[in-house]
Formats: structure tokens, sequence, C-alpha cells
């Protein structure tokens, strides 16, 4: 958003000094006697100095006040293998919840991505091992070899793409969906909030 008010700002300079051109070129039809470059000049200095300044320093402030975006959530540069992992990931760990479900699970992955805590890659994230267990159940139970991604988790996860930024993930990087609440999640981090039947943790 920063970036967009920096580019009307920059406009608005541009119709600003635009219209003092107009203003001094009518002008100078009234008056023929006075040359078309020195009015325009004395329209602009007189006139829009000020205002110019002003403004030029609000698009200053505006550039410098950019948030940037995280840099993996405004890349999104994978490949055709690593969107099929996430959508695979979505229908495995959550093929009976709804679409929100589904792409906090695929959020979770990329939040792991992103952390110096787990590999930087969306294959050894999903495939990560800890010691003989899987950080993903669904890897080591046998259900990932049994599903195949659906229209749904494919979709979830182009939304997750064309997103520019993650703004309802929290940043969580745990989720699970014991029976027992109280469980190794709910003992050991905090919990962020429950979507369907799964809690995300941090």
């Amino acid at each position: 958003m920063g970036r967009q008010a920096y580019r009307l700002a920059q406009a608005a300079v541009f119709l600003l000094i635009s219209g003092s051109v107009a203003s001094a070129v009518a002008n100078q039809r009234k008056d023929p006697e006075q040359s078309e470059v020195s009015l325009v000049s004395n329209q602009i200095d007189a006139r829009d100095d000020s205002a110019v300044g002003e403004m030029v320093v609000v698009m200053e402030t505006m550039a410098e006040e950019t948030v940037e975006e995280p840099a993996f959530w405004s890349e999104k540069d994978w490949n055709d293998e690593e969107c099929y992992l996430l959508a695979r990931i979505a229908m495995a760990e959550a093929e009976n919840q709804d679409a929100e479900t589904k792409k906090l699970v695929i959020k979770t992955v990329l939040n792991r991505v992103s952390s110096e805590k787990f590999p930087d890659n969306i294959h050894d994230v999903i495939f990560e091992k800890t010691g003989r267990t899987y950080q993903f159940s669904c890897i080591g139970n046998g259900r990932w070899d049994a599903v195949e991604p659906d229209e749904t988790c494919r979709d979830v996860m182009e939304m997750v793409r064309l997103e520019r930024q993650d703004n309802d993930s929290e940043g969580a990087l745990y989720f699970e969906a014991c029976r027992n609440e109280d469980n190794w999640h709910s003992r050991n981090l905090d919990f962020l909030y429950q979507s369907g039947d799964i809690r995300f943790y941090r």
C-alpha cells in the first residue's frame, strides 16, 4: 500500500504542475505581450513552489514509512512441484476441513520455511524427521501416500500464492487435532487459535 500511495503522490505533483502550465498558457492568451516562458515560470514560482515542496516531503515520508513485506510472501517463486506439495499437505492434514483451515495448514508450512528453526524449502519442511518421527504425522502414518490434492486444495494453494503477504496465520508453526486437548503442543507451545477441528500454535 505504501508504494501505491507514493505513486499517487507523484501523479499529484505532476497534475499540480500541469495545472499551473495550463493556467499560465490561458493567461498568456489574454496578455500576448507577456512572454509565455516568463509567465509560466512566474505562475509556478509564485503559486506552486510551496505546494510542490510540501508534496515532495509527503512523498519522501511515504517512501520511508513503506513497510517491507516478508521476502517469502512477496516472492512466491514456487515451482510446480512445490505447489503440488503444498496442495497435497492440505489434503493429507485437513481433507475434512473447510478451505480456511486448509489455507492455514499451507501457511504453517510456509511459516516454517521462513523460520530459522526449520529447513528453508517446502520439500524439506514437509518431510523433516526428528529421530524416527516425522514432523507431520501424515508422512509417517501412510496417509500422505493415500491421497492426492482435490480441486479445493489446489484452489486454496493458488489463493495463498496470490496473496501479497500473510495476514491471518499469526506466524503459526505447529498444528494438531488431538482428541485430548491436553497434549504436547498445548503444554509446550503458545496456543494461537482454532480453525475447524485443528488448533494452531507457535
